[in-house]
């Protein structure tokens, strides 16, 4: 097992050691930071001119989002390390060490793991500092849950990526499949655009995607001070309409998500993903 945490630690240092690793990893952050800047938030505070305190909450609703994306990506390009070692037959190393096929993936998995939950951890408080610098209404319940919620969303993005990622022998073809997961996942999160807009076919896709319902969980946790401070006069009705939109509340197929059902739903399909990636282990 001491031989795992010195995989799984040097996997750590590798990713951290490597600044354009962090950097491209946390592309998708960044583009989803600039477009908010430069055209959604204007946009979206234009859209509730009745609604007072629109632009914290809109402020923290992104925000929240973007912590529920986070996972995915430094998951993802954490697990470069492990692309690289099999480009280069370093893998074959490994495996003929006394290390197990399943203690070396083990290394992996931790490894990324830990990435997620830094990663996770520091973007949370960048969020914490910036709502709190421009006055956001905030609970201290709401952050302690959100950052409760950077461990079952890291392991989820940690376990899904590292199956994807099983299948990939090549830097090509590692380079393709984190493009393609940077471009997508702000979409099927609703971060681009809010889910209630997107067409229904786009709405079914991203509310089967895990990472979706962990930004719901991390928007009802860190926007709820915003959420409850902007709708204190209004009726329930415009507040449930608001929510659904915005992709606080999912559904599928007429069946509402509550917050329990949204941690089942994604830790269901990382288990799913997990035995994957134990049968390809035993192969």
């Amino acid at each position: 097992m001491n031989a795992t945490v010195a995989l799984a630690k040097r996997c750590f240092l590798c990713y951290f050691r490597d600044r354009s690793s962090v950097v491209f990893s946390l592309m998708a952050v960044i583009i989803v930071v600039m477009l908010y800047l430069l055209f959604l938030r204007n946009t979206m505070v234009a859209s509730y001119p009745d609604i007072p305190g629109m632009e914290g909450l809109i402020d923290a609703w992104v925000l929240a989002g973007i912590l529920g994306i986070v996972p995915a990506t430094t998951c993802a390009g954490s697990l470069t390390t492990m692309i690289e070692d099999r480009a280069v037959g370093r893998d074959r190393d490994l495996l003929v060490s006394p290390l197990k096929g399943w203690q070396v993936s083990l290394g992996y998995v931790l490894s990324t793991f830990a990435v997620g939950i830094a990663m996770s951890l520091i973007t949370l408080v960048i969020c914490v500092a910036y709502l709190a610098a421009t006055g956001c209404p905030m609970t201290a319940s709401g952050i302690a849950l959100a950052a409760v919620l950077t461990v079952p969303s890291s392991l989820s993005a940690a376990i899904i990526m590292y199956t994807l990622c099983s299948f990939l022998r090549s830097m090509g073809a590692f380079s393709g499949l984190f493009a393609v997961v940077s471009v997508l996942i702000g979409f099927l999160c609703g971060i681009y655009m809010p889910m209630g807009t997107m067409p229904s076919a786009m709405q079914v896709v991203g509310t089967l995607v895990p990472a979706s319902h962990f930004a719901a969980l991390f928007r009802d946790s860190l926007a709820s001070g915003a959420l409850d401070s902007a709708f204190a006069g209004s009726s329930a009705e415009a507040l449930a309409d608001f929510r659904a939109e915005l992709g606080f509340d999912l559904s599928l197929g007429g069946f509402e998500f509550d917050a329990a059902t949204m941690l089942a739903y994604a830790l269901a399909v990382t288990a799913v993903f997990f035995v994957v990636a134990a049968i390809r282990i035993r192969r």
